[in-house]
């Protein structure tokens, strides 16, 4: 009889436990997930940080949640399971009464673009694993990856290989502000002009020697078309992250020689973004780049066409770079035009069949070209 007693209690002992934990394993339960940094570059290791509380009197033994994010965001030290574009990543917790726990995980984004946590599903179970209950929460949180360039070598690429020759435009007047040492007083300069202590250490009178300033203004342009022929078709998704990092590679260059850009494209929507030299500018680039998607939207003729008749896109460029996929006969004359207009069109294209003698190869960029003309 001791022995059915004791079978008793404890069979009504689970059932209870598994009525109570079936009804309040998972109430009062919270989930939260976020990162480190709101943005980050391609490549970049961020951090995902995890948090779930407990807040109730009861603990929970054993819960499990499985994160459903990019496939694009590597999560290191885990075995996540991938299906297609989608990463699932698992936690498991334990958690007493009234108990936050938090989890730190290293993330590498391998990709540009705008990333988020799609939605967490939780599992929680009683000390016996006998009960299984489950609920799913969407995840309001994002990350924007911006797009790297190509690391090209030293030396594998210099300025003059990249702009050609070119038309350097500058101000008629000197600039006051830029002052490149001193020379001779003619006695037409102001008083305000000498500069004392050369005239101390030459015996005589010696003014400010003030440089031009130039005036350079790019544009870059992606063609999302792949072929000139038939209705516009987007490239291939592998080149269009190629031509992301070219054009991001030309930005760079451009920022360091203190140039103001602008970026185009014929991609979804006629992507018109302009932008100056100051480093926000060029992260307002970056962060337009990262959003482009694999489609094109208008022929690329008449994307050229509608910018030129504007006339508000090149007016004032002094160098246009054109990243694409090939390089028709209507794209040799609208760079023989702008040449007339005094600027210079730079073409970066893997159209293996262009043959021509100013093309050079730069470095790891692969099949990329650079041809002035």
């Amino acid at each position: 009889m001791e022995i059915i007693a004791i079978l008793l209690i404890a069979g009504a002992a689970i059932i209870l436990e598994r009525v109570i934990f079936a009804r309040y394993v998972l109430r009062d339960l919270t989930y939260t997930v976020h990162f480190s940094t709101s943005e980050a570059m391609e490549g970049d290791t961020v951090e995902i940080v995890e948090e779930i509380v407990n807040n109730k009197r009861l603990p929970v033994p054993w819960v499990k949640t499985e994160l459903s994010t990019s496939r694009w965001l590597e999560f290191a030290g885990t075995q996540a399971a991938r299906a297609s574009d989608t990463r699932f990543v698992p936690s498991v917790f334990s958690l007493r009464p009234k108990q936050k726990c938090t989890r730190t995980r290293q993330v590498v984004a391998l990709k540009r673009g705008n990333f988020k946590p799609e939605s967490v599903s939780i599992v929680g179970s009683d000390l016996l694993g006998l009960v299984s209950v489950s609920r799913a929460l969407n995840i309001d949180e994002s990350i924007r990856i911006l797009p790297s360039p190509y690391e090209i070598g030293e030396g594998e690429l210099s300025q003059e290989e990249l702009y050609g020759e070119i038309t350097a435009r500058r101000f008629i007047c000197d600039d006051p502000f830029l002052i490149s040492g001193a020379r001779e007083y003619t006695g037409r300069e102001p008083m305000n002009r000498i500069h004392w202590n050369s005239t101390a250490r030459c015996a005589q009178l010696m003014v400010f020697n003030n440089d031009y300033a130039t005036l350079n203004r790019a544009a870059v342009i992606i063609n999302m078309q792949k072929s000139p022929i038939g209705d516009p078709r987007p490239i291939i998704v592998g080149d269009t992250e190629t031509y992301i990092k070219a054009a991001v590679f030309i930005l760079n260059m451009l920022a360091a020689n203190g140039a103001e850009t602008s970026f185009y494209s014929n991609g979804s929507g006629g992507i018109h973004e302009t932008g100056g030299s100051g480093k926000e500018d060029y992260m307002k680039l970056l962060r337009v780049m990262s959003d482009i998607r694999n489609e094109c939207s208008i022929d690329f003729r008449d994307f050229i066409e509608q910018m030129d008749m504007s006339g508000l896109y090149f007016r004032d460029r002094t160098d246009i770079f054109i990243i694409t996929a090939y390089i028709d006969d209507y794209m040799m004359g609208f760079a023989r035009m702008m040449r007339r207009r005094g600027k210079n069109v730079i073409f970066c294209c893997n159209d293996d069949s262009v043959n021509d003698s100013r093309i050079i190869r730069i470095g790891r960029v692969g099949r990329f070209y650079y041809m002035n003309d």
